[in-house]
Order: C-alpha cells, then sequence, then structure tokens
C-alpha cells in the first residue's frame, strides 16, 4: 500500500476529473490560474478581489508572520474581509477559527459551515506555532494543494447575493511560509461549487481512484465503503485508540458528540486501502 503523503499530489490532480458533469452543464464556473504568491516574511500580506468587481474591493488577505512577538510567533491566516457575510469554511473553536483544508470534489454552497475565520475582518488560522508549540486544531500545516472553501456577496441588480468557490494554497511545515496559487467561483449567484472545479487538472490521465470517501460535516463523520468491508477508528493526537467498530459496504456516519471534546484522526482502512482525516469535536 502506497503511503499516504506520497499519493497527495496524484490524488489532488485526479479526483476533481469529472465534476462539472456532477453540477450539471449549466455551471459557470470562473477559474484564475494566478501566479504563485508566497509569502514568508513577518507582517507581510496579499490581498484577493475574488471577483475582480470594478470597485476593486477586497474579499479575503492572507496574511504571514514569521518569529513574532515575544512569544516567538510564526504563522499563516486568511481574513475574510468586503462585506459582513463573507466567510469561510470551517469552525470555531476555543475563541479561534480554523478553516478547513478540504478535499478536491468536496462541496462548498448554501449548507456549508461557514466559521472558519470568525466574522468580517476576523482571522482564519490556518497553521500557528507560538513557543515551539503548534496547534492542534489547525489543518493547513504543511498542506500542499490545500483547498479553502470560501462564500463572498457581490451586488446584483442593487441586491447583494451570494457566491461560493475555492481558493489554492501551499503552507510550508515550518509555519514560516504559505503560497497562494489559484481559485475558481461559480458565476451563478447562489449555485454551489465543488473544491477544485473548474481547474485546469480536471481529466488529467494521472488520476488514482480514492478507494473511501470519508468527512466531516457539523458534528458528524459521513463515509462510505465502495466494495467489501472497512474498520473506522478514532485515535488521540498522542495515538490512543479511542474508538472502533467494523462496518459494511454502503454509506455510513457516527456522531462525533459521543467523543469527549478535541482533536482526532479518524481513520478507515481494510487489508487493501487507507484513508483518514482529522476531526473536530466540539
Amino acid at each position: 500500500m502506497k503511503d499516504k503523503k506520497q499519493k497527495e499530489s496524484l490524488k489532488y490532480l485526479g479526483a476533481i476529473s469529472g465534476l462539472l458533469a456532477a453540477y450539471g452543464a449549466d455551471a459557470q464556473i470562473k477559474y484564475v490560474d494566478l501566479a504563485d504568491t508566497t509569502l514568508n516574511t513577518n507582517n507581510a500580506y496579499w490581498d484577493l478581489d475574488i471577483d475582480e468587481d470594478s470597485l476593486g474591493v477586497v474579499d479575503y488577505r492572507f496574511i504571514q508572520y514569521v518569529d513574532t512577538s515575544i512569544f516567538n510567533v510564526s504563522g499563516n491566516f486568511v481574513q475574510s474581509r468586503g462585506v459582513a457575510a463573507n466567510s469561510i469554511i470551517g469552525l470555531d473553536y476555543g475563541n479561534y477559527a480554523y478553516p478547513f483544508n478540504l478535499s478536491p470534489g468536496d462541496s462548498i454552497g448554501p449548507n456549508s459551515v461557514y466559521k472558519g475565520s470568525g466574522g468580517s475582518y476576523s482571522l482564519g488560522q490556518l497553521s500557528m506555532i507560538s513557543n515551539g508549540t503548534g496547534s492542534p486544531n489547525d489543518k493547513f500545516n504543511g498542506a500542499l494543494n490545500g483547498l479553502i472553501g470560501v462564500r463572498f456577496r457581490a451586488e446584483v441588480d442593487d441586491t447583494l447575493r451570494n457566491y461560493y468557490g475555492w481558493i489554492r494554497v501551499d503552507v510550508a511545515a515550518d509555519y514560516k511560509s504559505i503560497t497562494i496559487k489559484d481559485y475558481g467561483y461559480n458565476e451563478q449567484y447562489g449555485e454551489g461549487i465543488v473544491a477544485g472545479e473548474g481547474s485546469a487538472w480536471i481529466g488529467l490521465p494521472e488520476a488514482e481512484e480514492q478507494v473511501f470517501s470519508l468527512r466531516q460535516l457539523d458534528e458528524t463523520l459521513y463515509f462510505e465503503i465502495p466494495e467489501g468491508k472497512a474498520q473506522l477508528q478514532i485515535f488521540s493526537l498522542g495515538g490512543a485508540l479511542v474508538w472502533e467498530q467494523d462496518y459494511e459496504k454502503g454509506q455510513s456516519r457516527l456522531d462525533l458528540q459521543e467523543l469527549e471534546k478535541g482533536m482526532y484522526i479518524a481513520r478507515l482502512h481494510n487489508a487493501e486501502s487507507s484513508e483518514e482525516i482529522r476531526v473536530l469535536v466540539y
């Protein structure tokens, strides 16, 4: 079985093939391939006007800190700007907001949870370390092709409308740099998109099929086993097994409120394959 880290690039390139068909031929996806922009100095920032409106309103700001303050803080953040409803998919936990690192093909739309930036002009923490200690709730530390799901608002016929999109980033494992790479959004207001949709990688032959589907939505862990049987295990970040159960082929779900509050690793596996994600119980 291949190591999960070694599969990430192929998984990203291949998993979004066919997504346009899933959303229908009428989807109007705007894709923008940016000149890769890397922030790697203290207080560096980069502004994104995602819909390039005539007023030049900044919708999202990316911020990088490097070895700052008496606490020797390094980290990268994304800030929702513009109007109050601009936000990011994720959760708030312990007075901090944490954007989700989406998988290619994850839904971004009206029913997603937009608590990943703590409200307008508040920060969403991608990764941060302070006095040598990182946060267990971060989703982006060391991320390659990380996907941020966003909701932004724009005026149409004198009415503010919701739009949905994604932004792709790389985040260094040492917390000291972030690279913003590209983004896409659905030009039809009110209609969703899936992470990675509209990008230039759709249909590449390097596609590698993901055997298991495993994702968290609110307080529930959803997963699917396409063939045979598999075992779901939940581990603490320290590696202790706290829960496990065998499941048959098909779709299943687990109520995460059965666990104590905190961050865990969910692992779905059998003899042929394995998939794991971090989950947050709040």
